[in-house]
């Protein structure tokens, strides 16, 4: 039976507490399957091609592991899923404790809910009779304020406080109330779930997330409200997208427009042919996707002052961003390009996570043109922002792109690895 290597280059395992935290139970569980396998750590590290001083300090909890390691473990170690499904959890951990951690060196913002009578919410948590236009009106205004508050704070710090308000307002819908209440309240909790499966998307648990967004449809029908209706059903196009599902994208996306009708402002029609067109252009239909641009762009050019009030600010350079996102897939690299930088140009610079995700689609058309260092210089920029925000699908996002280079361009991917290991050392 092989044993640890004592006395030259290995180190006596350290005990650990698999119940202190969720990244100390990742570590004894993957020393528990590999010793079950007899393996030493040095040949562990030969399966995975990670070295073994990583995947020990790995085991001993001392650094956080990066998504292809946990990867290349479970598959080395047949743990059929078993540490993959532990990683979004030891990612929402890690992005916590460096939240607290900053938040001890800077001053405190003044409350963002102020002015909001929460004595009032929690009693009508507790007592249905209590549910009145005041109340319903504290409601709506916290769900603005988390709505404003998303590119200012990580997901993990958005987790609890929305989860949370969408708790309350889903216990408000199985008491009775007025209809003209029950329907801002259901209003109320459509936007809130939509926007709760978001963060659970960057979070990397689309369980959670196909949860609140079934939640988000419900809430929304028995509203009656098919403008936001139609943009849940679009962010769940995207959300698919992401995860390689083209056709089911499509659907979304097609279900989407249907949906909106004409209940929906031109600037928000815009951004629901754009992300139908990036769905169809990565289900291999581009023609259909060019189409969608033109009446993406064509609607745009309609649009005026007005905005549905939950429709973030999508504009000429958003629509660069999935502009370029189809010409990168039609393999036209110079023109997906020069419309990435222009998107990127236009980003406010509090969303630090969409421009991240662009600068990565960047890195893509820079590849595409015969540009490896330049490639590898904007994703490593792009994986410092989603490690320091902790978004599992930002990090998702550079896997694929690592993915599809690796046969090609071994370098780059190597490159990349590196960098990965090297935040968490």
């Amino acid at each position: 039976m092989a044993t640890e290597r004592k006395g030259g280059r290995g180190r006596p395992a350290k005990a650990l507490d698999p119940g202190s935290s969720l990244l100390a139970a990742l570590g004894s569980r993957m020393r528990e399957l590999r010793k079950a396998r007899s393996l030493t750590l040095m040949e562990l590290g030969e399966l995975t091609g990670y070295s073994w001083q990583h995947l020990g300090a790995v085991e001993r909890a001392s650094v956080a592991p990066s998504e292809s390691v946990v990867i290349a473990c479970d598959t080395a170690l047949g743990a059929g899923g078993t540490l993959n499904n532990m990683l979004p959890g030891v990612i929402r951990e890690q992005a916590h404790l460096r939240h607290r951690s900053e938040a001890a060196r800077r001053p405190s913002p003044e409350a963002p809910d102020s002015g909001v009578d929460w004595g009032r919410l929690s009693t009508c948590g507790k007592h249905a009779s209590a549910i009145t236009f005041a109340v319903v009106e504290d409601i709506e205004t916290i769900t603005v304020r988390q709505r404003r508050l998303y590119h200012e704070l990580t997901s993990a710090e958005m987790l609890v406080p929305v989860d949370g308000h969408l708790a309350l307002l889903c216990s408000l819908l199985e008491a009775p109330a007025p209809d003209k209440l029950r329907r801002r309240i259901a209003y109320a909790a459509g936007e809130a779930a939509g926007f709760a499966a978001w963060i659970w998307f960057d979070l990397g648990d689309h369980f959670a997330m196909g949860h609140r967004y079934a939640t988000a449809l419900d809430a929304l029908g028995e509203a009656g409200d098919k403008g936001l209706r139609s943009y849940v059903s679009a962010y769940r196009s995207i959300t698919a997208d992401a995860a390689g599902r083209a056709d089911e994208a499509v659907r979304h996306a097609s279900a989407a427009l249907d949906t909106a009708g004409r209940s929906v402002t031109h600037v928000t029609r815009s951004w629901l042919h754009a992300v139908s067109a990036t769905a169809r252009v990565h289900a291999g239909d581009g023609r259909a996707a060019l189409a969608e641009l033109n009446k993406a762009n064509t609607a745009l050019e309609r649009a005026g002052d007005e905005r549905d009030e939950w429709m973030y600010d999508f504009d000429r350079e958003r629509l660069l961003g999935y502009q370029g996102n189809c010409l990168l897939e039609l393999g036209d690299y110079a023109q997906a390009a020069r419309s990435f930088e222009q998107a990127i140009g236009g980003v406010p610079a509090t969303c630090v996570r969409r421009k991240a995700e662009l600068t990565v689609d960047l890195a893509q058309a820079r590849l595409g043109e015969g540009e490896p260092a330049e490639a590898v210089r904007l994703t490593q920029e792009a994986i410092a922002v989603f490690a320091r925000r902790g978004s599992v699908a930002g990090m998702s996002r550079v896997h694929r792109f690592r993915d599809r280079v690796a046969p090609r361009q071994p370098g780059v991917a190597r490159e990349l690895d590196d960098f990965v290991r090297s935040l968490q050392e």
